[in-house]
């Protein structure tokens, strides 16, 4: 059993000491949670992706973290992820970290990101559930915060209307829209702490993406879903 690395508890710290983004659900949305898994392997840093199938409803053939639709019976949105996580690809042993701010999707989900690290990842790869995930991307926090793969694109959404979203770029396996969002905001807390953790967890000293002023403008449209620029034809 592998206990939390150091560097993961200060994240804990920062994250339980922060405001925290909580969002209500507007009338026809629904909640969900995702688990953001962190794992260690030959020490180097590494979060677990899916990519979903074409048989699921939405987001079809999309890059996610594991997660879902909160259901009656979960307790708390914590118990949503970690349900989903585990029916979804095995993972079962998980040290919660904390949450990130709640995001809005295009799909009327309200979504809360929890942060976990898995203790024992040797063989959850047995246990994917087929019907809705294709395969599972481990991808290093080191190549995710090269500058060179993390973009700002537009992104044309209803009524004429579009979005500047972030994009991550991991040989050719392509992160964005709402995943894309909360890897910003995990990756915005990670640059908080010390140095030493920073360049341990990114292997460099800083996400650069963080000073990216698109960043924070796609952050203003999204956080109400409903103020975004608006192209005159």
């Amino acid at each position: 059993m592998t206990s939390i690395p150091k560097c993961l508890s200060l994240l804990r710290n920062e994250l339980e000491i922060r405001p925290r983004l909580e969002l209500d659900v507007p009338k026809g949305f629904y909640r969900a949670a995702v688990l953001v898994p962190f794992l260690c392997r030959q020490k180097q840093w590494i979060l677990i992706f899916t990519r979903r199938t074409d048989l699921v409803s939405q987001h079809k053939n999309e890059i996610s973290f594991p997660g879902g639709k909160f259901d009656v019976e979960d307790k708390t949105l914590t118990q949503t992820a970690l349900r989903e996580a585990n029916e979804e690809v095995g993972i079962s042993q998980v040290d919660i970290i904390g949450k990130l701010d709640d995001i809005i999707t295009i799909s009327k989900y309200i979504v809360t990101p929890v942060v976990g690290w898995i203790k024992n990842a040797k063989n959850y790869y047995e246990l994917i559930n087929r019907p809705e995930i294709n395969y599972i991307i481990e991808t290093p926090l080191l190549e995710l915060s090269k500058k060179e793969n993390f973009s700002i694109k537009e992104v044309p959404y209803q009524n004429g209307y579009i979005f500047h979203v972030p994009f991550f770029d991991y040989q050719n396996e392509i992160i964005w829209g709402a995943t894309g969002r909360i890897l910003v905001s995990l990756l915005n807390q990670i640059n908080k702490l010390p140095l030493n953790c920073r360049k341990k967890i990114l292997g460099v000293q800083r996400w650069e993406g963080a000073d990216n002023e698109e960043v924070a403008y796609h952050y203003a449209q999204v956080k109400s879903l409903i103020s975004p620029e608006r192209r005159e034809s």
